[in-house]
């Protein structure tokens, strides 16, 4: 049977009595995260002008717009919910296949949950859920990024989210997931043209889940041989070049949130393994930037693809520099860190920058995997003729170098410096507050009206 007769099962299998308190503290870990890089979204590039758009739509007045407040249609404010966690790319990542989840999971969960006024028990195990599926999906592909699987896996991990706040039956999800498969896509050429699309397509994605629920609900239904069938997901999108014991094994035992990372920078996952050497060897030995005769950084082949090339400012400087490794180094030798207000336009055409930008060079190292993101060489050259060398092994926020409580908080604080109008420090320490206490929640509408800034 197609494998998504088992993400079913699963869905309709799984309750907050299931989850390891383990499970439990780690996805409020990442709901924090997800909220405070939502807040720093406000400010980005593309997220007021799409607000704008659907406003001037209007429509139903059904979920509230984080941080903006206006509410509107459940799938356009779950748009705007995940177009604002993922504009600054700074949200949680799945290192072995190069995806977000909580930007196309906690959107609808927390949108559709406001609007059905579930608890935050539930929320979690909707949240759990959906990244399970998202992130099942990514792993069983073995082919390096084509498609962004942010907004493909995505959207099946949206309808698994708004599936468990509906309670749908196992007929209503099975529709549901075959209307979605109707409407997924999401491509990379958007990410090597430096286009604002790029941090729209998980939430279109979320959107169209969303809105195929709600079909499903009324009887629309889709394919049914969704995952595997001759024109199914994995035959289509990836050729047929997946593992199928990966989309199944350990189903409802494993959660695979325990194996998402936090991101420390906000840029590009694939950029952080050149990051963190460099900003090793800076730590070590000190050298300003003009002892830098020049840098090389050998990578996985994903890796030169999608972020090695040389650094060229174009139409949306943000993207360009989020998406680039000889930017993201020349700030981490220039600064000794590597943050939000680095990726302003103001400071990406910083001549002094782009100068060091253009003094690195991106090279495959050929004994790395096609889709590596976890490795990485560096050595900078000085012009005293000293050679520096760096490697990176593991990445920063992963499962084996993991944030705890105390680092989240701090990001979800220096995160909020970034809203686009102040965030009162008192409601900051709400929010915190209450998603500390998640489980304990009647109604989640309680959280939503704290991310509300008047």
């Amino acid at each position: 049977m197609d494998a998504i007769t088992a993400f079913v099962d699963f869905l309709n299998d799984t309750s907050f009595d299931n989850l390891p308190d383990e499970v439990i503290d780690r996805t409020k870990r990442f709901i924090l995260d997800t909220l405070g890089v939502a807040i720093a979204g406000t400010s980005a590039p593309g997220c007021k002008e799409t607000f704008q758009t659907y406003t001037a739509w209007g429509g139903r007045e059904e979920a509230t717009v984080w941080f903006y407040g206006r509410r509107l249609p459940s799938y356009t404010a779950g748009l705007m919910n995940s177009l604002l966690s993922h504009a600054r790319d700074f949200d949680d990542v799945f290192d072995e296949s190069a995806l977000h989840a909580l930007a196309t999971t906690l959107p609808p969960a927390l949108t559709l949950g406001e609007k059905e006024k579930v608890s935050g028990r539930d929320l979690i195990t909707a949240v759990v859920c959906g990244v399970d599926v998202v992130v099942r999906m990514g792993l069983a592909i073995r082919r390096p990024l084509s498609w962004i699987r942010t907004a493909t896996c995505g959207g099946f991990g949206s309808v698994a989210v708004a599936g468990k706040i509906f309670n749908l039956s196992k007929e209503d999800l099975l529709h549901a997931f075959g209307v979605m498969y109707s409407k997924t896509a999401g491509n990379a050429q958007c990410l090597l043209d430096g286009g604002l699309s790029k941090r729209l397509q998980p939430a279109f994605a979320v959107s169209d889940a969303i809105q195929s629920v709600a079909l499903a609900m009324n009887g629309i239904n889709g394919a049914t041989e969704i995952l595997e069938g001759s024109y199914g997901f994995f035959n289509l999108y990836e050729h047929g070049d997946y593992d199928r014991n990966k989309l199944t094994e350990n189903l409802g035992k494993h959660y695979h949130l325990l194996d998402l990372s936090f991101k420390p920078y906000p840029s590009c996952r694939m950029t952080h393994a050149t990051i963190q050497a460099v900003l090793e060897l800076r730590k070590a030995h000190g050298m300003s930037p003009d002892e830098v005769e020049g840098v090389r950084a050998q990578v996985s082949p994903m890796v030169k693809e999608m972020v090695g090339n040389p650094f060229v400012i174009r139409e949306n400087p943000q993207v360009d520099a989020q998406f680039s490794i000889p930017y993201t180094v020349a700030v981490a030798l220039t600064k000794g860190d590597v943050f939000i207000e680095d990726f302003e336009e103001e400071a990406i055409r910083s001549p002094e920058l782009k100068s060091l930008a253009d003094r690195v060079e991106v090279e495959i190292l050929d004994t790395l995997e096609a889709k590596d993101m976890q490795h990485a060489a560096v050595e900078i050259s000085l012009r005293d003729g000293r050679r520096l060398q760096a490697q990176t092994e593991a990445l920063k926020g992963g499962p084996k170098m993991d944030m705890d409580w105390d680092a989240c908080i701090e990001k979800f604080r220096k995160c909020a410096a970034f809203s686009a109008s102040p965030m009162d420090e008192a409601k900051v320490e709400q929010v915190i507050s209450d998603v500390k206490t998640l489980e304990t929640l009647k109604d989640v509408s309680t959280l939503v009206s704290h991310l509300v800034i008047e």
